[in-house]
């Protein structure tokens, strides 16, 4: 007796071993995971763009351009740092425009296939009126 309980056990757990190399169930959380990550970086370069461009945009306000005319002579001189005031105000802007629609996408594509992911299982139908193994898919 303790043999058939064992023997059941090991099916048991060999049916959990299986159900896990499901190739759609593998896709799917490869598909999850890739989109979280896609996510992820959207909203690390939204955040970052965004503090950048405010930077940028302080040290523009702060920097002055002065411009001397002396006869057939010019002299520009600049107080503060107008250049890296424009650098970053500029490569926040982009990293804003790239992470916004990288957040947006990875969110939405993570949501789609984490609910396929969700929606595929496998199941034993133990009731008493109906006997054996069902196949259950959700969508």
């Amino acid at each position: 007796m303790k043999h058939f309980f064992f023997v059941i056990f090991l099916l048991f757990v060999s049916a959990q071993v299986f159900a896990q190399l499901d190739p759609d169930k593998a896709l799917y959380l490869t598909k999850v995971e890739k989109y979280h990550r896609m996510k992820r970086t959207g909203t690390t370069l939204t955040i970052a763009g965004t503090a950048l461009s405010i930077v940028g945009f302080v040290t523009l306000l702060n920097s002055s351009v002065t411009t001397t005319q002396n006869g057939p002579y010019s002299q520009t001189t600049t107080d503060g740092n107008f250049g890296a005031g424009l650098a970053a105000y500029l490569g926040g802007t982009v990293c804003v425009g790239v992470g916004v629609p990288l957040w947006i996408v990875g969110g939405v594509n993570e949501g789609r296939y984490q609910r396929k992911f969700d929606a595929l299982t496998v199941g034993a139908n133990v009731s008493p009126r109906q006997a054996g193994l069902t196949l259950r898919y959700r969508f």
